[in-house]
């Protein structure tokens, strides 16, 4: 009994996953790197030898964001043309290039630069891991394969929060360093996706990987009707050659637009990104019985053990569900958040005896936005649009939207002395409850579907049309 279920599990999916996703994790330690570091740097013992200002911090943290946005535009055609698995070793190579810049800065400029790097090379694997993980997953097991996107990211931040408070500036770099360098051998393990070669005309290489992606169980049968999906599906996407024009102007692809652009500004907007960045310095402003180092360790493995719980469930409870949960809960922490920062600013009650309250919260947060907001639009996004455009479409939709990452958190800062640090989680509250109508009345349920059947139900009017003719 336990050979035949052996047999028929497809490990290698999960192997490959794992390997191609390792680099996503060491692109994603740049994300948290800023939460332990910011506070050295604006020390008077900055490791850097030079003392940043408020100004000068806030650009070490928001660049990386403008280097997403460069790495958008520059990048955009470059998926459907190198594949996958290239594409994967650029971003390892600028992720390497930007640990050397930030182990030998001496200047905020040459900070500047490692972090736009960063964020160049990190834009590449966000937008190429959910292109690699739909391809190579069967339409039953995305939604679980789905899930090390939200493992290998917060595997990344958990690095910057766990082990950042604990070792000296430049030892992280080295460690961070070490890891791209796994990442890269890595990669010498993985396939390139049956799609991609398929869609290169290399059927015999295709037909390997297909083999490769099956279970020991798997027969020719199996195969062949695999592979013949794969090309049924691929030719029919790439009747039609889309440009960018066509992309944004034509009805045709209006829908996965707007539910794609939807999930963006709803993980952008929903204060992870800045929670993350700013941790420590958020909780240095609690009089907490917990130190903020602790509190990031804490934040970290709740982190992990969320994501776990969320790669069970994405597929027997949906997308839809999970993102709907996500959103409610965390619209209510932000909200909670910044009720307590708001009476804590005003003196309108002691706060003292319930310091612990922030970081409860927070961790709530984090556990809800891991098992949705962080996971789920990732898996969607790689269900929305058909092969012939599902490189530029997401990397087009990163161009547009990475600017919104890059404003919120140069402003946010500045939004603090203005607004108070309870206006900025109320408006993140605001965002999260944008999510709670957005899934409810726009976002479709892809839960064990084809990709042909997604596009089917997404651009119902145009199949249509096309019937008709």
């Amino acid at each position: 009994m336990l050979q035949e279920a052996i047999s028929k599990w497809r490990y290698r999916q999960y192997l490959y996953c794992i390997a191609a996703l390792l680099s996503f994790t060491a692109s994603e330690i740049h994300g948290t790197w800023s939460s332990p570091f910011i506070p050295e740097l604006e020390s008077e013992n900055s490791p850097i030898g030079v003392q940043l200002a408020t100004m000068e911090s806030a650009l070490v943290v928001s660049l990386y964001n403008l280097g997403l946005f460069v790495g958008s535009v520059i990048t955009l055609p470059a998926y459907d043309i190198f594949g996958r698995k290239i594409m994967f070793a650029v971003a390892n190579g600028l992720n390497l290039i930007s640990w050397v810049f930030i182990f030998f800065a001496r200047a905020p400029i040459t900070l500047y630069i490692g972090r736009i790097i960063a964020g160049m090379g990190a834009v590449i694997c966000m937008h190429v891991s959910p292109m690699y993980l739909g391809e190579i997953s069967d339409n039953d097991n995305r939604g679980k394969l789905g899930f090390f996107y939200s493992i290998s990211s917060s595997c990344g931040s958990v690095i910057g929060l766990i082990i950042g408070p604990y070792v000296s500036y430049r030892t992280f770099a080295i460690m961070a360093f070490c890891v791209v360098l796994i990442a890269i051998a890595c990669l010498l393990l993985i396939p390139e996706t049956p799609y991609f070669l398929i869609k290169k005309h290399k059927h015999e290489e295709a037909e390997k990987v297909i083999w490769k992606l099956a279970s020991n169980s798997s027969d020719k049968e199996f195969v062949k009707k695999r592979l013949e999906e794969i090309t049924e599906s691929v030719q029919k996407d790439m009747l039609n050659k889309t440009s960018i024009k066509e992309l944004l102007c034509s009805g045709k692809y209006t829908r996965p637009l707007l539910l794609h652009v939807g999930l963006n500004f709803l993980f952008f907007m929903s204060g992870i990104a800045i929670v993350r960045s700013y941790l420590q310095t958020i909780l240095n402003t609690i009089e907490s019985p917990i130190s903020s180092n602790l509190s990031s360790l804490i934040f970290g493995v709740a982190s992990i053990i969320s994501v776990l719980i969320s790669g069970q469930v994405v597929d027997r409870l949906g997308r839809k569900p999970l993102l709907l949960t996500s959103c409610i809960v965390s619209a209510i922490s932000m909200c909670s958040l910044g009720a307590y920062f708001y009476i804590n600013d005003t003196k309108s009650f002691d706060m003292h005896a319930v310091t612990w309250l922030p970081l409860a919260i927070l961790i709530v947060y984090q556990i809800f936005i891991a098992i949705g907001i962080n996971s789920v639009p990732q898996v969607i996004v790689s269900e929305l649009y058909p092969m012939n455009v599902k490189g530029i479409a997401i990397g087009t939709i990163g161009t547009l939207l990475n600017p919104l990452s890059v404003i919120a958190q140069m402003t946010y800062e500045p939004l603090n002395d203005w607004l108070g640090l309870y206006g900025s989680f109320w408006m993140y509250s605001a965002c999260c409850i944008f999510g709670i109508f957005f899934t409810i009345f726009c976002l479709p349920e892809t839960r064990g579907k084809s990709f042909q059947q997604i596009q089917m139900e997404i651009n119902k009017k145009w199949v249509e049309t096309d019937d008709a003719k």
